[in-house]
């Protein structure tokens, strides 16, 4: 059996099944634990399984990537583990005979680094005694493989690999993944990490989930090792549950499947989908790579453009940026990101640069964007003003903290000078270096606003007195390329109601979007706005907000444009840019700019040419 599976991933690009997960959340009622899904909903994992083979996977994975103990002992499903298992498998093998299809059943296990400390002591052998446990029902029960997926650590993958090894002789696929989705990207040490993996006793090795398709193409790119074939099953972008719906990533089954293609050239054995593709995706996928056979692959280099970042802005009543919007001037920002260590140096040194133009008021400063660890934006935003006295506007999250820890942090902020805050759901960690971490999320974005507010009358969230109360100048998110624009209004609606005051859009480059939501509300929002202006640099930064990035739409004409342009696509990003910060004046109270991510002052240039 192993060889056969050997000489089938050499002979031709296996097409392996989409997300399950996704899939369970969009078809469960919310709150139904997924890691129990095919002892209490087989129907619904039956019915998935069937979608992709019909769609033309050759390999289908068991709904097991939550069923470990320790991930049913927190579910409090424990005595399940067994059963959990065994029927995952059942239901695949099920499916294979009803769709009478030639397929392999690879029963899927995830990590448990982010549930069990792996550097505590007693770390390592626990983890390695649930993954063993788990396999070898796995493999009892009839899986053809093991898939061990998303691991974000690369010990705690050898770990497992090791651990099952011990249990059984499947044929295993080691899969990492990098969640690593804003610049700098480190595709070449990512490809390293991979490569790595040929050492270990594995079929095939990876990634799946994060990075998306884009991103996976470069690792990939940048791989060397040959004796291992390799497998492909990037996220299509980030599945979210928001006020009870289930918003799907934007990555449409046409860019999955030139995902496939270009895979397949650079000698990718095994192609498939993780987080928000379903059948739709793999049926593109599998007509993409019909009939091709993995390319041998040739090391090069590759030379990697730096994109930028996406933002958040923020701002205050007691602020110099409060009084500007209310005297009517337009305003504009700059969008800064913290450091990822301790060493401010840079970030500073582009304040600096930005405080001495007179046409900027301000800088915002994200909070761990992406869900990747960076410096505390309150933090920053106070050195930023006492260096340089130009208006900073830190980001705030209930992702991170608790309410009372949040409140406290704002406390202790205003005591160092900052005045404004942009309140924002936050990425969710497992898109970011974390992905086994729980989210606080003690309240909503809602909540959070009205809890600062709050606080400007003198009273915590408890009700309590606080004292001399902090009146900061709060900021909201607003999003005009949404599906339902009417709901997206209505959120904005019930944040102004609980206390913001200013709001600043999510990233488009058009006018019609906007005008559409303006429409909504007469023409004019009721508080004041400032618009993203996002000057991109390259067609696959824009292919990739297009495709991966929920909530984000480029038109096809600037995609288009920028394609045509080839090498001057920047050029085309630039003066898109520059048209909307030109014409802001007739839509918006200001603008904020994202900067390039290594050289933020940088963006002075774009400034200086739309006011010339």
């Amino acid at each position: 059996m192993s060889d056969a599976i050997r000489r089938r991933f050499a002979e031709r690009v296996v097409v392996g099944d989409g997300s399950m997960g996704s899939e369970l959340v969009s078809r469960l009622p919310a709150g139904i634990a997924l890691e129990s899904a095919p002892f209490t909903h087989p129907e619904v994992v039956l019915d998935i399984h069937l979608s992709y083979l019909q769609a033309g996977a050759e390999l289908i994975e068991t709904a097991t990537f939550g069923a470990s103990r320790p991930r049913l002992v927190r579910d409090q499903v424990a005595d399940f583990v067994e059963t959990i298992n065994s029927k995952a498998v059942k239901l695949a093998r099920e499916a294979r005979e009803i769709a009478g299809v030639d397929c392999l059943v690879g029963g899927a296990i995830g990590p448990l680094a982010g549930v069990i400390d792996l550097d505590e002591p007693e770390g390592p052998a626990a983890i390695a005694a649930a993954h063993a446990e788990q396999a070898q029902i796995l493999a009892g029960r009839g899986a053809d493989l093991l898939i061990l997926e998303t691991f974000f650590r690369f010990d705690e993958l050898a770990l497992a690999i090791k651990a099952v090894r011990e249990v059984c002789d499947l044929p295993l696929i080691g899969l990492l993944t990098f969640a690593t989705e804003r610049p700098p990207h480190q595709y070449v040490e990512q490809a390293q990490v991979v490569d790595e993996l040929a050492d270990l006793d594995l079929l095939a090795c990876g990634l799946n989930c994060a990075p998306g398709p884009m991103g996976a193409l470069e690792i990939l790119r940048n791989t060397r090792q040959t004796r291992l074939p390799l497998a492909a099953i990037p996220n299509a972008g980030v599945l979210s549950r928001r006020d009870g719906r289930v918003y799907m990533p934007p990555a449409t089954p046409a860019y999955l499947a030139r995902f496939a293609g270009l895979s397949a050239e650079l000698g990718v054995s095994l192609v498939g989908g993780c987080c928000g593709t379903g059948a739709e995706h793999i049926r593109a996928m599998a007509e993409a790579v019909r009939g091709l056979k993995p390319e041998r692959r040739v090391a090069t280099t590759v030379s990697i453009l730096e994109p930028e970042v996406p933002v958040r802005p923020k701002r205050r009543p007691e602020s110099s940026l409060a009084a500007k919007l209310e005297a009517g001037e337009f305003v504009r920002l700059v969008q800064l990101d913290p450091p990822k260590g301790t060493n401010a140096g840079a970030v500073l040194r582009a304040a600096d640069e930005l405080a001495r133009h007179p046409a900027v008021d301000g800088v915002d400063i994200n909070s761990n964007p992406l869900a990747r660890l960076r410096m505390d934006s309150l933090s920053l935003s106070a050195e930023i003003q006492r260096r340089t006295g130009l208006e900073a506007v830190p980001h705030i999250t209930p992702r991170d903290a608790s309410l009372m820890g949040l409140q406290s942090q704002l406390l202790g902020a205003w005591l160092n000078g900052v005045r404004n805050v942009f309140a924002v759901t936050g990425d969710p960690s497992q898109l970011g270096d974390y992905p086994g971490v729980h989210d606080v999320y003690h309240v909503d974005i809602f909540e959070l606003v009205r809890a600062v507010s709050r606080m400007a009358e003198g009273f915590d969230c408890a009700g309590n007195r606080i004292g001399d109360p902090p009146s900061f100048f709060t900021g909201v998110a607003v999003n005009p390329a949404v599906d339902d624009i009417a709901h997206e209004a209505d959120r904005l609606k019930r944040k102004i109601e609980n206390g913001a005051d200013f709001a600043m859009t999510q990233v488009f480059f058009e006018w019609p979007p906007w005008e559409r939501f303006l429409s909504l509300f007469g023409g004019k929002l009721p508080i004041p706005v400032l618009i993203a202006v996002w000057p991109v640099r390259s067609l696959k930064m824009a292919l990739r907000l297009h495709h991966e990035v929920p909530g984000i739409e480029v038109p096809e004409s600037l995609l288009d444009d920028m394609e045509s342009a080839g090498a001057d696509a920047a050029k085309v990003g630039r003066e898109r840019a520059l048209t909307l910060f030109r014409e802001a004046p007739n839509y918006a109270d200001g603008v904020y700019l994202i900067a390039p991510f290594k050289k933020p002052e940088n963006v002075i240039p774009v400034i200086d040419e739309a006011m010339g």
